[in-house]
């Protein structure tokens, strides 16, 4: 495309992340410009159409097609309210962007890589799960930039192979616990905010325990000389990350947000902080920001399309026949917290998106459709999330840690991370199960 018409598109992208922040700020005051806002930023979504790839495409007929499946005639006042709620999900990209690019050029980000550059290979892929782990808990599938920068450049296939699967393990089980991802952000559509915030301590549980399972399983021999080795490596970091995640927390809870709110109006005075700290890399990290907006199309999109069809099923009590179908006491809870993780891991497996099975999922087991404790079923959607990124053809995890590791993709999905994430799904559901009983 001309360069005009990507200039056009950053505009109304840079519009909507303004109008994103101004709602969370001024909320209902402002409806009349949020409403216009939402226009603007469909237009962006419009241009973005003839961008997008063929995985793209593909998540977005089926979305489309289930929507004209469950939902009944849909008003332009629906329409509009789904516009202004979408809003904020242009602000949580754009944010996390800005996030990835400034960390980037932080000296001590830069210290952590050279401190896993400089473990041994058999140690290696622990330092690059706890790694992947604790960045991606921020800024997402911006880990596996920075932690690719630490691998030698005369690594062979195994070791960018492991070091890969190493990484996916680390982000993609951050997601049980992390307010950061557009994962929470679903789960706040039909969990409440207090039960969706509970869910994040249960999730600091849940990835303890995968790790203590996934470090020995992956790592022959391993000992603690190895893993405080590698924690080692996060010491530059752990107070800054430890910070932004605190900031973020208190925000949500001293001025009532949600975390997508949070997330939205807090990290950007954090960025400025870091900005005012080292002003020489200001022009840097614009720089590479707005490269990487001009080629966040596709997630903007398809982000886009399922919350638009999670809001409006929500909103027109599309899921009701659907219930009417269903067991009249509801759905046992052990049904609830195993089939939503394990459902969205084996549907991942084959090309579908955790984004459109848990719009259907959540909507059949949330809201009194299963006897389960809210927060326990957002925890499963946050571990089916995780395991489904985590080895699946369609996910962005995987598609970036092919192509910054140089391994082919289905080597990445289909291999060793497959058990890992079958098995994250479904002792995951088991173990949620028996802590629904006790509560």
């Amino acid at each position: 495309m001309s360069a005009a018409y990507q200039h056009i598109r950053m505009i109304l992208l840079l519009l909507a992340w303004l109008a994103a922040i101004m709602q969370v700020i001024f909320g209902d005051a402002m409806m009349g410009l949020m409403t216009a806002a939402a226009y603007i930023f469909g237009l962006y979504i419009v241009l973005s159409l003839p961008l997008i790839n063929r995985g793209s495409v593909m998540i977005l007929a089926f979305l489309g097609l289930l929507g004209v499946m469950i939902l009944p005639e849909v008003s332009r006042a629906d329409l509009e309210a789904a516009g202004r709620y979408i809003l904020i999900f242009a602000g949580l990209v754009a944010t996390m962007i800005l996030a990835k690019t400034t960390a980037q050029t932080m000296p001590s980000v830069r210290r952590t890589q050279d401190a896993l550059a400089d473990l041994p290979r058999e140690k290696r892929a622990v330092g690059l799960q706890l790694a992947g782990h604790a960045f991606g808990g921020v800024i997402n599938t911006g880990a596996f930039a920075m932690l690719s920068a630490a691998l030698p450049r005369n690594a062979n296939h195994q070791s960018r192979l492991e070091a890969a699967q190493a990484a996916l393990r680390g982000m993609n089980s951050s997601v049980v616990w992390s307010p950061f991802f557009v994962s929470f952000a679903v789960g706040q559509v039909f969990i409440d905010a207090r039960s969706a915030w509970m869910a994040i301590g249960v999730g600091v549980i849940t990835s303890f325990l995968f790790m203590m399972v996934t470090l020995p399983a992956f790592t022959p021999k391993l000992n603690m000389k190895v893993v405080r080795a590698s924690l080692g490596c996060l010491k530059p970091v752990s107070m800054r990350l430890l910070f932004v995640l605190v900031s973020v927390l208190a925000a949500a809870l001293i001025f009532d947000l949600t975390a997508l709110s949070a997330v939205v109006v807090v990290m950007p005075v954090i960025i400025l902080i870091q900005f005012a700290r080292q002003p020489q890399n200001v022009r840097e990290i614009l720089t590479l920001t707005r490269r990487s907006l001009h080629q966040v199309g596709d997630d903007i999109v398809v982000i886009t399309a399922a919350m638009i069809l999670g809001f409006l099923v929500t909103r027109t009590d599309a899921i009701a026949p659907f219930l009417a179908m269903m067991p009249t006491d509801g759905f046992p809870a052990a049904v609830a917290l195993i089939a939503t993780p394990v459902v969205m891991c084996l549907a991942s497996f084959i090309g579908v998106h955790p984004v459109i099975t848990s719009t259907f999922l959540l909507s059949l087991f949330s809201g009194g459709g299963s006897d389960v404790a809210p927060f326990l079923l957002m925890q499963a959607h946050m571990i089916g999330w995780g395991a489904g990124t985590m080895s699946s053809l369609a996910s962005l995890s995987v598609i970036s840690c092919s192509t910054l590791y140089q391994v082919p993709t289905r080597e990445l999905a289909l291999g060793a991370n497959a058990y890992a994430a079958l098995g994250f799904a479904v002792f995951g559901g088991v173990m949620l199960s028996f802590v629904n009983m006790m509560v």
